[in-house]
C-alpha cells in the first residue's frame, strides 16, 4: 500500500486545528513504520526536517509526508 496524506494513521495534534504541524520521532516512527535511527539517517542527509523544542526533538509533519513522498 502507497502510503499517502489520506492513508496515513491520525495521530492526536498536539498544536490545535486539524492536524499536527510535528510529531515525535516515535508518532512519526509508528506512522512510517520507519525506525528512529532511519529517521535520523535521513535528518543528516537532509531529507527529513527535525526541530528542536526545549529539551524535545520533533519531526516536522510536512517533511515527513514529502520523505515518503505524499504532496506536503
Amino acid at each position: 500500500m502507497q502510503l499517502t496524506e489520506t492513508h496515513l494513521p491520525a495521530v492526536p495534534a498536539r498544536h490545535g486545528g486539524s492536524g499536527a504541524l510535528t510529531h515525535t520521532l516515535n508518532d512519526a516512527a509508528r506512522i512510517t513504520g520507519l525506525s528512529r535511527s532511519t529517521l535520523y539517517r535521513h535528518a543528516s542527509a537532509g531529507r527529513l526536517r527535525l526541530v528542536k523544542v526545549g529539551g524535545r526533538t520533533l519531526v516536522c509533519a510536512a517533511s515527513l509526508r514529502a520523505l515518503v513522498g505524499a504532496e506536503a
